[in-house]
């Protein structure tokens, strides 16, 4: 709508500031000529002078009039056009929240078809997998041949390597589900990582690897125990792993930072380079492919960033490079004073 469509009601305002402009004029000669009476004053007894003064003055007004109705119309169109705007806004609004809760509710389903898809497919892999790990050993022990034994003893050995991929598959299925919650609990984390360390105590030796565990007892973390035990177990796992055969040292330590605890795992292995580091969280990634004989998933540090960030913490690996070993972070909440 424009300020035309108001002009019937702009031409009325003015002529009545106009006639408003002629009276006021009478009233002000009315203080100078008081032995004349108003209507003689407005109508009769007018000079020329006084009509062309008073007529300059009513067409001010009128002008007047004409400049405010004007901005009066037009503002009006503007506050219709944006209430029009606004609604057509609103609308938008509420049709793209209605698409992102359509799209949101198809990809959770999806997530849903997903997981159950996984956890059933590595159901069946489980089944026929475990008779084979309780035969094999029974068969290798009575072969001779030692060709043979050599061969069965590497069918076995894929057994787990395939029963440890399935069983780290559905762990990550899991975390992926939004239906699994955590037991969240007060820790000792020194208590903790001992009672890792203890249980992984042959490995350790059997690797030649010193492990330094610097942390003090007064830190404590809220956690899941369980989930926590994996993260530290898979970590540990991991150093000694691309620890080389000639031994080295871990070294285990952890700060309390405000509301949180920043823990760190430190070995002497093989290292990483930048582009390692920046894949290292990705599923079925290897940091070095080519060692075959460690029967790594590729998806021990992506269960523990699930884990760590299910937590509210984050995690992340550094390294000065080849050969001078690697250094994994991971954040938890310290419990609230």
């Amino acid at each position: 709508m424009q300020w035309y469509d108001h002009a019937v009601a702009l031409v009325a305002f003015s002529v009545l500031l106009g006639v408003f402009g002629w009276v006021l004029h009478a009233s002000f000669e009315s203080f100078f000529f008081p032995d004349k009476t108003f209507l003689q004053l407005v109508l009769t007894d007018v000079s020329v002078h006084d009509v062309i003064l008073r007529l300059i003055v009513s067409l001010c007004f009128f002008i007047f009039g004409i400049v405010l109705m004007n901005n009066v119309a037009r503002r009006r169109c503007a506050e219709e056009e944006l209430k029009d705007v606004n609604k057509a806004l609103s609308n938008t609004n509420i049709e793209l929240e209605q698409k992102i809760k359509e799209r949101t509710a198809e990809i959770e389903l999806l997530l849903k078809q997903k997981n159950r898809l996984i956890v059933g497919l590595s159901h069946d892999l489980k089944t026929p997998l475990t008779p084979l790990m309780g035969l094999l050993p029974m068969i290798i022990s009575k072969e001779k041949d030692p060709k043979l034994t050599e061969l069965l003893a590497i069918s076995l050995r894929n057994v787990h390597y395939i029963r440890d991929l399935v069983s780290k598959t559905i762990d990550l299925a899991l975390l992926d589900s939004t239906t699994i919650g955590f037991t969240v609990e007060r820790i000792s984390l020194l208590k903790e990582i001992d009672s890792v360390l203890e249980n992984r105590s042959l490995t350790l030796s059997n690797h030649n690897i010193y492990v330094e565990n610097k942390i003090s007892d007064d830190i404590f973390i809220n956690a899941d125990r369980l989930k926590l035990r994996e993260v530290l177990n898979n970590l540990l796992m991991n150093s000694i792993k691309y620890t080389t055969s000639s031994g080295g040292t871990i070294t285990v330590n952890a700060t309390k930072e405000d509301v949180q605890v920043k823990i760190w795992i430190t070995d002497t292995g093989i290292g990483m380079n930048s582009e390692q580091i920046q894949y290292v969280f990705d599923e079925l990634y290897k940091a070095d492919p080519a060692r075959q004989d460690h029967a790594s998933t590729g998806l021990g540090l992506t269960i523990c960033k699930r884990i760590v960030e299910k937590h509210g913490g984050k995690i992340w690996v550094e390294s000065p490079g080849p050969g001078k070993g690697t250094t994994v972070f991971f954040t938890l909440p310290s419990p609230v004073e």
